[in-house]
């Protein structure tokens, strides 16, 4: 939990802001996203297994710490619609290829991107860039990734790609990262029954 995590301000933005757009793209008056950035880094990561007890086991581990960068948005109402842009540097320029992707694929109707108040988003060349399009960037409140559906989507990824095999070199690791994408009808079901639009809100000052 964000040691930053306001409880009045999560719950100031899903009742005036996350939940009226997501019904009005229920309705099919608008499209809604959640657009983040990843940043999977290719090296070794303990998790879990089967052993013999008292017996050591050794890990395998690789050299660097490569990443394989992505800036992705995922459709709120459909959780295998995901764009996404794999780029050496997540900045205002990949931001706007993702945006163009959202907007080629939605020619009709206001489109709204659900987004936290990274650099990139708030540059002022894509703002301005934006100025005359149908595309509309909603800020999250800060420290609040618990209201960005997108955060589940990447925690998935873990779970079944990243975290499951040893990966000798990055073109493995970055091959079996992009594959997942092109498999997400395969992951259907998971995906739809661990992103469903239900939100906890977080609240630090209870744990202070």
């Amino acid at each position: 939990m964000p040691c930053q995590a306001d409880a009045a301000a999560q719950t100031a933005f899903l009742t005036d802001t996350l939940v009226p757009l997501l019904e009005a793209a229920a309705a099919g008056d608008a499209v809604v996203y959640f657009a983040d950035a990843a940043h999977p880094t290719h090296n070794t990561r303990a998790t879990h297994v089967w052993t013999e007890t008292g017996k050591e086991r050794p890990l395998l581990t690789v050299s660097g710490r490569e990443r394989v960068n992505r800036n992705a948005a995922r459709n709120a109402h459909c959780p295998t619609q995901v764009h996404l842009d794999e780029t050496d540097c997540v900045n205002a320029q990949s931001t706007q290829r993702l945006y163009e992707k959202l907007l080629a694929a939605h020619p009709q109707g206001p489109v709204h991107v659900i987004c936290a108040n990274a650099r990139y988003y708030q540059n002022k060349a894509l703002n301005a860039w934006l100025t005359d399009k149908r595309l509309v960037q909603v800020f999250l409140p800060p420290y609040s990734p618990n209201l960005n559906l997108i955060e589940r989507l990447w925690k998935f990824l873990r779970q079944k790609i990243i975290n499951i095999a040893f990966y000798r070199t990055k073109g493995q690791f970055k091959t079996a990262v992009l594959d997942f994408f092109d498999r997400l009808d395969e992951f259907g079901p998971e995906l739809a029954s661990c992103m469903r639009l239900k939100f906890h809100v977080l609240d630090s000052q209870s744990n202070s």
